[in-house]
Protein backbone atom coordinates (compact mmCIF):
# COMPACT_ATOMS: atom_id res chain seq x y z
CA UNK A 1 0.00 0.00 0.00
CA UNK A 2 1.28 3.22 -0.80
CA UNK A 3 2.66 5.99 1.61
CA UNK A 4 0.58 9.10 2.42
CA UNK A 5 2.75 12.52 1.66
CA UNK A 6 1.64 15.52 3.56
CA UNK A 7 1.08 18.77 1.17
CA UNK A 8 4.60 19.85 2.59
CA UNK A 9 6.16 16.80 1.66
CA UNK A 10 4.81 16.94 -1.61
CA UNK A 11 5.95 20.84 -2.18
CA UNK A 12 9.81 19.82 -0.26
CA UNK A 13 10.24 16.72 -2.94
CA UNK A 14 9.45 18.50 -6.12
CA UNK A 15 11.43 21.94 -4.94
CA UNK A 16 14.78 20.17 -3.49
CA UNK A 17 16.76 20.51 -6.74
CA UNK A 18 15.39 24.31 -7.17
CA UNK A 19 18.04 27.23 -6.11
CA UNK A 20 17.74 31.01 -5.97
CA UNK A 21 19.87 33.84 -8.45
CA UNK A 22 21.95 36.30 -6.93
CA UNK A 23 19.11 39.06 -8.17
CA UNK A 24 16.26 36.71 -6.97
CA UNK A 25 18.17 36.18 -3.33
CA UNK A 26 18.54 40.11 -3.57
CA UNK A 27 15.14 40.94 -4.60
CA UNK A 28 14.17 38.95 -1.40
CA UNK A 29 16.33 40.44 0.81
CA UNK A 30 15.27 43.94 0.22
CA UNK A 31 11.61 42.69 0.29
CA UNK A 32 12.05 41.90 3.38
CA UNK A 33 14.09 45.37 4.52
CA UNK A 34 11.44 47.25 2.91
CA UNK A 35 8.72 45.10 5.14
CA UNK A 36 10.63 45.83 8.09
CA UNK A 37 11.21 49.54 7.35
CA UNK A 38 7.37 49.41 6.70
CA UNK A 39 6.59 47.93 10.19
CA UNK A 40 9.27 50.09 12.08
CA UNK A 41 7.88 53.01 10.29
CA UNK A 42 4.07 52.12 11.67
CA UNK A 43 4.88 51.32 15.06
CA UNK A 44 6.49 54.83 15.54
CA UNK A 45 3.13 56.09 14.10
CA UNK A 46 1.36 54.55 16.66
CA UNK A 47 2.98 55.71 19.01
CA UNK A 48 5.02 52.70 19.67
CA UNK A 49 8.01 53.93 19.08
CA UNK A 50 9.63 57.39 19.67
CA UNK A 51 11.62 58.74 16.45
CA UNK A 52 14.73 58.43 19.25
CA UNK A 53 14.10 54.53 18.95
CA UNK A 54 13.12 54.40 15.27
CA UNK A 55 16.31 56.28 14.31
CA UNK A 56 18.54 53.67 16.56
CA UNK A 57 16.33 50.62 14.89
CA UNK A 58 16.88 52.08 11.70
CA UNK A 59 20.64 52.53 11.57
CA UNK A 60 20.65 48.64 13.07
CA UNK A 61 18.58 47.66 10.20
CA UNK A 62 21.06 49.45 7.76
CA UNK A 63 23.49 47.45 8.93
CA UNK A 64 21.69 44.41 8.79
CA UNK A 65 20.97 44.81 5.56
CA UNK A 66 24.14 46.15 3.94
CA UNK A 67 22.10 49.35 3.09
CA UNK A 68 23.89 52.08 1.23
CA UNK A 69 21.66 54.38 0.90
CA UNK A 70 17.95 55.90 2.51
CA UNK A 71 15.89 55.29 -0.65
CA UNK A 72 14.00 52.34 0.73
CA UNK A 73 13.02 54.69 3.69
CA UNK A 74 12.43 57.94 1.58
CA UNK A 75 10.06 55.94 -0.28
CA UNK A 76 8.17 54.48 2.18
CA UNK A 77 7.63 58.16 3.87
CA UNK A 78 6.73 59.62 0.77
CA UNK A 79 4.29 57.53 -0.14
CA UNK A 80 2.28 57.86 3.31
CA UNK A 81 2.18 61.22 3.16
CA UNK A 82 -1.32 62.41 3.32
CA UNK A 83 -2.06 65.98 4.00
CA UNK A 84 -5.61 65.00 6.37
CA UNK A 85 -2.76 63.30 8.65
CA UNK A 86 0.01 65.54 10.38
CA UNK A 87 2.51 65.12 8.83
CA UNK A 88 5.52 66.11 11.15
CA UNK A 89 6.79 62.62 12.23
CA UNK A 90 7.24 61.50 8.61
CA UNK A 91 9.10 65.58 7.35
CA UNK A 92 11.20 64.79 10.66
CA UNK A 93 12.12 61.35 9.85
CA UNK A 94 13.27 62.42 6.19
CA UNK A 95 15.55 65.09 8.40
CA UNK A 96 16.80 63.08 10.90
CA UNK A 97 17.42 59.70 9.13
CA UNK A 98 17.44 60.73 5.87
CA UNK A 99 19.32 64.36 5.83
CA UNK A 100 16.58 65.75 3.57
CA UNK A 101 15.25 69.30 3.19
CA UNK A 102 11.44 68.44 3.90
CA UNK A 103 10.77 72.57 3.11
CA UNK A 104 9.09 71.88 -0.02
CA UNK A 105 7.14 69.01 1.00
CA UNK A 106 6.04 71.22 4.25
CA UNK A 107 5.45 73.86 1.73
CA UNK A 108 3.13 71.81 -0.48
CA UNK A 109 1.26 70.56 2.12
CA UNK A 110 0.34 73.68 4.29
CA UNK A 111 -0.52 75.64 1.21
CA UNK A 112 -3.16 72.60 0.36
CA UNK A 113 -4.72 73.08 3.54
CA UNK A 114 -4.57 76.43 3.71
CA UNK A 115 -6.33 77.07 0.41
CA UNK A 116 -8.83 73.89 1.39
CA UNK A 117 -9.67 75.54 4.64
CA UNK A 118 -10.28 78.86 2.62
CA UNK A 119 -12.74 77.14 -0.25
CA UNK A 120 -14.89 75.33 2.73
CA UNK A 121 -15.28 78.43 4.24
CA UNK A 122 -16.43 80.21 0.99
CA UNK A 123 -18.53 77.57 -0.12
CA UNK A 124 -19.89 76.96 3.51
CA UNK A 125 -20.76 81.01 3.27
CA UNK A 126 -22.91 80.18 0.11
CA UNK A 127 -24.64 77.20 1.39
CA UNK A 128 -25.40 79.09 4.51
CA UNK A 129 -26.68 82.19 2.31
CA UNK A 130 -28.60 80.71 0.05
CA UNK A 131 -30.15 78.64 2.61
CA UNK A 132 -31.18 82.23 4.01
CA UNK A 133 -32.57 83.67 0.53
CA UNK A 134 -34.63 80.64 -0.95
CA UNK A 135 -35.74 78.66 2.62
CA UNK A 136 -35.88 81.87 4.93
CA UNK A 137 -33.31 79.75 7.45
CA UNK A 138 -30.98 81.82 9.12
CA UNK A 139 -29.33 82.37 12.45
CA UNK A 140 -26.29 81.26 14.45
CA UNK A 141 -27.20 77.50 14.74
CA UNK A 142 -27.40 77.00 10.77
CA UNK A 143 -24.40 74.88 9.33
CA UNK A 144 -23.37 74.08 6.25
CA UNK A 145 -23.08 70.61 5.51
CA UNK A 146 -20.11 69.78 2.65
CA UNK A 147 -20.41 66.49 2.59
CA UNK A 148 -24.04 66.43 1.48
CA UNK A 149 -22.90 69.01 -1.66
CA UNK A 150 -22.24 67.78 -4.25
CA UNK A 151 -20.46 70.71 -5.89
CA UNK A 152 -18.08 70.82 -3.07
CA UNK A 153 -17.41 67.33 -2.89
CA UNK A 154 -16.38 68.10 -6.69
CA UNK A 155 -14.08 70.97 -5.84
CA UNK A 156 -12.88 68.57 -3.01
CA UNK A 157 -11.69 66.21 -5.05
CA UNK A 158 -9.89 68.68 -8.43
CA UNK A 159 -8.27 70.40 -4.94
CA UNK A 160 -7.21 67.10 -3.83
CA UNK A 161 -6.23 65.77 -7.24
CA UNK A 162 -4.10 69.33 -7.90
CA UNK A 163 -2.24 68.80 -4.59
CA UNK A 164 -1.51 65.18 -5.53
CA UNK A 165 0.43 66.35 -8.34
CA UNK A 166 1.98 69.20 -6.69
CA UNK A 167 2.94 66.75 -3.69
CA UNK A 168 4.27 64.50 -7.01
CA UNK A 169 6.77 67.25 -8.21
CA UNK A 170 8.11 67.84 -4.45
CA UNK A 171 8.80 64.41 -4.12
CA UNK A 172 10.87 64.42 -7.41
CA UNK A 173 12.62 67.52 -6.78
CA UNK A 174 13.53 65.81 -3.36
CA UNK A 175 14.88 62.93 -4.56
CA UNK A 176 16.80 64.49 -7.09
CA UNK A 177 18.40 66.46 -4.92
Amino acid sequence: MGEIKSTLDLVMERTRNLTLSDEEKQAHKQMAIASRIKGLLQKMLDGMLTEYQFESDYVRLKKEGDLTDDSLLVDEILTRLDPDQDPQPLLALLEACCRLDPAPLRTTINDYREAYQRAARKRSARLIDDLAQKHCISGSAVLANLEADGQWRQAAQDMRRQFEESLNRARVRLINR
